[in-house]
């Protein structure tokens, strides 16, 4: 690191945490890789009151969509690593400033998120990516004649298109997703979420044909298993399992 790199280090102000992701995805595992390929999820950010939401929110509602700048608190990354394996890549490596992988030198995501309402200090949002307890570094107004670019290239990502898996809802699933309150909303989302497959390619025990796999949302646990090219979900239940389940200690996040 050269003085004026240092220098820069020393200068950098911290960053603060406006808020903390109330998400419908509780883990990782399940939660899209992308914003919006899953259009009921739902999340809600509460503003500190030190940023004086009243105050700071003023004229938000009326926009429809929001950036929001997050910290990847659950990356374990120890080193950096110029490149990275992305999942649709299926083993194939490509640099890590051309993916939008977690694993990076600052873990900042940016995710574009559907604004359904401001209600005092909070932000009720949908078509999220992000999980539970994600720390919000900053909001942002979506403005569709800047942020849009005309004719945009996606570089690699039309030629490694990921794969799409046709979903089935089993005859108990249906029995146990008729006890829940919002029940074809919460059938809706995990269709989405299984019909991108959230799958990790480099891992032999979620790709074995017909292992029974799980994933947190809401309150609830989904049990599923996949053949082919077909997500069969097998059973819902109430989320007592991931409640008493042991967390990993989350890593400290700027400014908390």
């Amino acid at each position: 690191m050269t003085r004026q790199d240092e220098q820069a280090a020393q200068d950098f102000p911290r960053m603060q945490i406006l808020g903390v992701l109330e998400s419908c995805f509780k883990e990782k595992f399940g939660t899209p890789r992308q914003p919006h390929l899953a259009p009921g999820s739902t999340a809600r950010l509460r503003v500190h009151p030190r940023y004086s939401p009243g105050h700071s929110l003023a004229g938000l509602a009326n926009f429809s969509h929001v950036w929001l700048l997050s910290w990847f608190h659950l990356n374990t990354n120890k080193t950096f690593h110029p490149k990275i394996h992305p999942p649709r890549m299926k083993g194939g490596k490509i640099g890590v400033f051309a993916s939008r992988s977690p694993h990076r030198p600052n873990p900042i995501g940016l995710s574009l998120a559907r604004l359904e309402k401001v209600e005092g200090d909070t932000l009720h949002l949908s078509g999220i990516d992000l999980i539970d307890g994600t720390p919000i570094l900053d909001v942002k107004p979506y403005l569709h004649f800047s942020d849009s670019a005309p004719a945009p290239q996606a570089g690699w990502v039309p030629d490694h298109a990921f794969p799409e898996l046709e979903v089935e809802v089993s005859a108990r699933a249906a029995k146990d997703l008729e006890r829940c309150a919002g029940a074809e909303n919460l059938r809706a989302l995990i269709i989405d979420v299984l019909g991108h497959d959230p799958r990790n390619r480099r891992d032999a025990t979620q790709m074995k044909e017909g292992a029974d796999l799980e994933f947190f949302i809401c309150d609830r646990e989904v049990h599923f298993s996949v053949t082919g090219n077909k997500a069969t979900v097998t059973r819902v239940a109430a989320a007592g399992k991931f409640e008493k389940k042991f967390r990993r200690k989350k890593p400290g996040a700027p400014g908390r």
